[in-house]
């Protein structure tokens, strides 16, 4: 019964976070907790996920010759050490104050969902300068490994402080994302923390409701979906540090 319920947690959840366009690692894990799935257990799935879904949508990006992935190698390469380390940091730092920390993660995933995606020509860039793009995708990779998240919600609001256009930042964090959640996937599987039973559920439906969510995306309002989603996870974090305060 517990695996049906993860799996439609899975399916659910992706494929109304790719209505929006975006990953719902950051939604993923609080469900499964809340259904009875360890924490140590639902971060790797999470990550699991995260490698099918934007894994998918970068091969597409590559193909159809809109990603240039070269000036980004240093900013994965980066990554690719500090998602294993966030991962065994899990293990080390209370869970009350990791889920405070993914409480504060997901306000913020909300604020960057919603943020404006305007930019005037004359302001954007091609490319991330070394050190910024190390420091930048090693935070990325640390959180994303101690918390089981994409680290997306980092990627997103710096590369848009720096100037880069919407879709770029899109298909840069699409690129470098999987890399990092591999990476944490696989400390949390040497460390034990994986149930086989739950990944395979999980990530398959996973898959199937982003694809299917995709494919409905350009249907329906977008703005609307995205308000709904920013909503949705502010005030599932502003929930949970209630919860922690009380």
């Amino acid at each position: 019964m517990l695996l049906i319920t993860v799996a439609g947690l899975a399916f659910g959840l992706s494929f109304f976070f790719a209505l929006g366009g975006v990953g719902s690692a950051v939604a993923l894990v609080p469900a499964l907790m809340a259904v009875g799935v360890p924490a140590g257990a639902a971060r790797p799935v999470a990550l699991l996920v995260n490698v099918a879904s934007l894994g998918g949508a970068t091969v597409h990006n590559l193909r159809s010759g809109q990603l240039k992935p070269g000036p980004w190698w240093p900013l994965i390469a980066c990554s690719l050490p500090a998602a294993p380390m966030g991962a065994w940091l899990s293990s080390q730092i209370p869970q009350l104050i990791l889920q405070g920390l993914f409480a504060c993660f997901m306000i913020l995933s909300g604020l960057v969902i919603i943020r404006p995606t305007g930019q005037s020509p004359d302001t954007t860039r091609d490319a991330c300068p070394p050190v910024e793009s190390a420091l930048l995708e090693s935070v990325s990779g640390l959180i994303s490994g101690m918390l089981g998240v994409g680290g997306g919600g980092v990627i997103v609001p710096a590369l848009h402080g720096m100037g880069f256009r919407a879709q770029q930042i899109a298909m840069v964090t699409a690129l470098a994302v999987p890399f990092s959640s591999l990476t944490g996937f696989m400390a949390y599987t040497a460390m034990g923390s994986l149930s086989l039973e739950t990944c395979a559920a999980a990530s398959v439906s996973a898959l199937a409701g982003g694809m299917l969510g995709t494919r409905a995306m350009h249907r329906i309002d977008q703005r609307r979906i995205r308000m709904i989603l920013a909503l949705s996870l502010m005030a599932s974090g502003l929930r949970m540090l209630w919860k922690l305060a009380g």
